[in-house]
């Protein structure tokens, strides 16, 4: 990275603050329209689908628009870090640590255990203070203020899996401007190991002191409270959609199709990725887009053992199955 395009990644994140429209462009009169919420766990294929999304014209997410639609810090949860974003929106200015899972790494799997689900989940947005409400829909607001490129027609976009969990609380800040919510799952056979392996027990990431076995446990449990709360929050409601990321793999143009479809959004090919589509130098997470490669997550499905199977079966097997996957 040259010297101007370290400066142009630096002003393209902190262009809330920067914008000139800051000036211009009170955000009393920015108007927050259909917003879409990709939802679901980390490490759940969320990257590249998002960066779909990114490429429209018409979007904007919390650091950029389609002139950075590579960039992947496009989670409000911990990619923006101003105490101005309430901390119940937040895994930065929300200070609060599950007391057996010690870890700054973005509470990474962390937060939807079944001890630590009632510190994170907000069920009863009627709890929650109006300053909070007003100082999540301002953020949004502000984000699309510096980033829209019409902000007469601009839908923003986020990815934070912390509001997979708290359908409820966003439906209460953004009342009134019509959210959408996709919720995308991710087999469990696959991304419950991968991430004891990887992160539970791993040095390098959180390096609990804990057994192979109890990080199995403990991410069947963050996988299933994930799910099954959204499930719970959005099954039958109008605002909803019920994806798995698999189909994307498998046919990225129509799970494209049908989220826009569903958000109101128009859909191009040009969304999708394919050979020939020119890069920004905002450029984060190259691997997850062309040629779609194989995840690991999915090569973890070839060397289940029984242990494994086990837990996640008797952990998530009813969820799974609400979400269309098969158990072994």
């Amino acid at each position: 990275m040259n010297l101007i395009e370290f400066f142009l990644t630096r002003y393209r994140v902190r262009k809330v603050y920067l914008s000139p429209r800051r000036i211009s462009k009170r955000l009393s009169n920015i108007q927050i329209d259909r917003p879409l919420f990709l939802l679901g766990v980390q490490g759940g294929g969320l990257t590249i689908l998002t960066k779909c999304f990114q490429r429209l014209q018409n979007t904007c997410f919390v650091h950029g628009n389609s002139d950075s639609w590579d960039a992947a810090d496009n989670e409000m949860h911990v990619c923006e870090t101003s105490t101005k974003l309430p901390k119940e929106f937040s895994f930065h200015t929300n200070d609060f640590y599950p007391p057996n899972l010690p870890t700054n790494f973005y509470r990474y799997w962390t937060y939807a255990t079944n001890d630590s689900l009632p510190h994170f989940r907000i069920a009863n947005p009627e709890q929650v203070p109006e300053e909070s409400l007003v100082g999540f829909r301002n953020y949004v607001k502000a984000i699309i203020r510096a980033h829209a490129k019409d902000l007469k027609a601009c839908r923003f976009i986020d990815k934070s899996q912390l509001y997979t969990i708290n359908v409820p609380l966003i439906r209460a800040a953004l009342k009134g401007s019509s959210p959408y919510f996709a919720i995308i799952g991710r087999n469990p056979y696959g991304s419950v190991p991968r991430t004891a392996k990887n992160y539970f027990i791993s040095p390098n990431k959180h390096g609990f002191d804990m057994s192979y076995e109890d990080a199995l446990r403990l991410c069947a449990e963050h996988w299933n409270n994930t799910f099954a709360t959204a499930l719970t929050d959005c099954v039958q409601s109008d605002d909803s959609l019920i994806m798995r990321i698999e189909d994307f793999f498998l046919d990225p143009a129509s799970f494209c199709r049908t989220i826009c479809d569903f958000a109101q959004l128009d859909y191009t090919e040009d969304m999708v990725p394919a050979e020939g589509q020119k890069h920004t130098i905002y450029e984060q997470m190259a691997r997850r887009w062309y040629p779609i490669k194989k995840s690991s997550t999915e090569n973890a499905l070839a060397s289940l053992g029984e242990m494994e199977i086990r837990i996640i079966n008797e952990v998530c097997g009813d969820t799974m199955m609400k979400l269309g996957y098969e158990l072994r």
